[in-house]
């Protein structure tokens, strides 16, 4: 099974990479136990099993994260939504998880300037009044610049890495046969539910590529706070977004983190956490759409108590049925009415193993 698995020329090089790691941060074990090795060493690939003395000192979760950021975007992006996942997690893990950045060495200029002059349909100089070679900000999948339009107007431009699909394509197939043979080789690992959860992060992953789906995603938010002013989504401009480029106005505003600069504006803490969280509520409770992704680089505080939330590549639904459970449970937790919350825990258990009976062993 395994062989079948990795026996791909497109797999095997990464395999032997993915072996690499885990071996020079302690996990030999692992790769044994899901004959990992004695795979690679077949097709003629050698392992170096030993010298991993220097990271024995560290935790597992800590080495968990450093062996994910070693691996690159891909992987990186499979930790950050671990951090989500306190249903399989100690504490321990979700902190460490959670130090995993969504960064990356910026490509220059003119190793994206084929690309994006492609998908514009003409050289940016011919497109924007200004744009800045050197990026805003950079991660592993995208990089932004800022720009200016010819009739003034600032936006960013969101550029999709060259290349990037076909690696993140090859990580995700060797991910779903990896999680089929873990879960069928190591037992004890069963409970984490590793099918579902590469499964999920597939399809998740596969839109956050699609820079077009995020377009779409932020429009369908802004709709829904068309009448709320203190709530701000940057407007796409769609004559030059696609799967690849998104452009969009430039927000000019305190990131979520710099609690420092929010006093120093002299904006109020306790109404921008109410805001905060009202539009968060909304968009689950009201509009069942909402932003998966709202940690504190995607939201910025800006003038007269307003916020701005950025970035929809990765949105979150919720049926009616689902809304009114959630709605209900909160309304437990606030009462201290437990037999609404174990009601409506019971009744998400039994469906989730109507639609998967494994789901929940």
């Amino acid at each position: 099974m395994l062989w079948q698995a990795i026996g791909a020329a497109r797999d095997l090089a990464r395999a032997h990479e993915i072996a690499t790691v885990l071996i020079r941060y302690g996990f030999s074990d692992l790769v044994r136990r899901i004959g990992l090795g004695n795979a690679l060493e077949k097709a003629g690939r050698a392992l170096h099993w030993h010298g991993v003395d220097e990271w024995l000192s560290l935790g597992t979760p800590e080495r968990v994260r450093r062996a994910l950021e070693d691996l690159g975007p891909t992987f990186i992006k499979l930790g950050q939504v671990l951090a989500t996942r306190v249903d399989l997690f100690p504490p321990e893990w979700i902190a460490e998880f959670g130090k995993l950045q969504d960064a990356a060495p910026a490509a220059p200029f003119e190793a994206i300037r084929a690309q994006l002059t492609e998908d514009l349909g003409q050289a940016p100089e011919t497109v924007f009044a200004d744009l800045e070679l050197a990026p805003l900000a950079a991660a592993s999948l995208a990089q932004v610049h800022r720009a200016r339009l010819a009739d003034g107007r600032r936006v960013v431009l969101k550029v999709r890495r060259p290349g990037i699909r076909p690696l993140v394509e090859a990580d995700l197939h060797l991910l779903a046969r990896l999680a089929d043979i873990v879960e069928s080789e190591a037992p004890d690992l069963r409970r984490y539910h590793l099918r579902e959860v590469v499964r999920e992060f597939t399809l998740s992953l596969r839109r956050e590529l699609d820079f077009a789906a995020e377009c779409r995603n932020a429009e369908r938010i802004a709709s829904h706070f068309a009448d709320h002013p203190e709530i701000v989504i940057p407007a796409i401009h769609w004559s030059w977004s696609g799967e690849r480029l998104n452009v969009q106005d430039y927000v000019e505003g305190i990131p979520g983190r710099d609690l420092a600069a929010v006093d120093a504006a002299g904006l109020d803490r306790k109404l921008l956490a109410r805001r905060g969280a009202a539009a968060v509520l909304k968009m689950m409770l009201e509009d069942g759409l909402f932003h998966a992704d709202p940690h504190q680089g995607n939201v910025f505080y800006l003038s007269e108590n307003r916020i701005a939330f950025i970035d929809f590549g990765m949105i979150g639904r919720l049926s009616e049925t689902r809304r009114h459970e959630v709605a209900v449970m909160l309304y437990g937790l606030v009462t201290g009415d437990s037999e609404s919350v174990a009601d409506v825990l019971l009744e998400w258990r039994e469906g989730e193993e109507a639609a998967d009976p494994d789901r929940l062993r």
